[in-house]
């Protein structure tokens, strides 16, 4: 955000604020300990909780695994020192993939499974939070998940937006996986089987809230009135808006004919 704001955005422009939204937090009443997993500027809302949980003396162990290019990305290094000297029960793990000629003394590589492994013991009991560009994401949730760790148990941060240009061709698919009928906008379009509610919405005029795209936001819940469909993330809805038949237009791919609330 801070590129976009000094890059693109021009004096005397307006800017919508919403307030926060998802359910990337940990407050310590879910878990007894914490995993927290950041790549490069992916530490800082590592940060927020790391400072939570010491401020508050919090008695869980908290587990600060960081991944940065070199020593000079590492981002916060004085302010780690002081809460580690402040919070016993915090152990903070840093891993440089490529150091260079700059002095450095920890781990050499990137986040993999070995190194959770080594770190964190009984990892397959814990709660884990990941932040990083999405290819670090992917292959640290991967190794998470083949070290036992529930996929209940691990959250994730959007890096980033992901926005669709709806006038954009490129090689969809045109097999129709059904047709989504947006029940308050009374319309109805087909909907092809790589895409999702919120790009048919798009095709189709239809106005649906959105932010990340990623399915970790929130922005973009609507309720599923009738039909099926799959999403490949949901981190952003909670049990209670499962069990109400809530769904996220930006990950949910229609399987036959649905129904929304929008």
């Amino acid at each position: 955000m801070s590129r976009w704001l000094h890059d693109d955005l021009k004096l005397g422009e307006e800017v919508d604020v919403e307030a926060p939204s998802g359910t990337f937090v940990f407050t310590g009443r879910d878990a007894d300990s914490v995993v927290l997993i950041g790549g490069g500027v992916g530490i800082t809302p590592m940060m927020s909780t790391a400072r939570y949980l010491t401020a508050m003396r919090w008695p869980g162990k908290i587990y600060l695994i960081l991944g940065f290019s070199a020593p000079r990305d590492f981002i916060f290094r004085e302010e780690i020192a002081t809460l580690t000297s402040s919070n016993d029960n915090l152990r903070v793990i840093v891993t440089m993939s490529r150091p260079g000629n700059e002095p450095w003394s920890g781990a050499v590589g990137r986040i993999d499974a070995r190194l959770l492994a080594a770190a964190v013991p009984d990892l397959a009991m814990q709660r884990a939070h990941i932040c990083g560009p999405p290819p670090m994401m992917d292959a640290v949730k991967a190794a998470l998940l083949g070290l036992g760790v529930a996929e209940t148990n691990i959250k994730t941060e959007a890096f980033g937006t992901i926005k669709r240009d709806p006038t954009a061709r490129g090689a969809a698919s045109s097999e129709i996986a059904g047709r989504v009928f947006f029940q308050a906008s009374n319309t109805s379009t087909p909907v092809t089987v790589d895409a999702t509610i919120l790009e048919a919405a798009d095709g189709a005029g239809v106005f649906i809230d959105n932010a990340c795209r990623s399915g970790t936001c929130g922005s973009c819940r609507v309720r599923l009135v009738s039909g099926n469909v799959s999403m490949a993330v949901q981190d952003s809805l909670t049990e209670r808006d499962k069990a109400d038949g809530y769904i996220l237009a930006c990950q949910a791919k229609i399987r036959g004919d649905v129904t929304v609330d929008v």
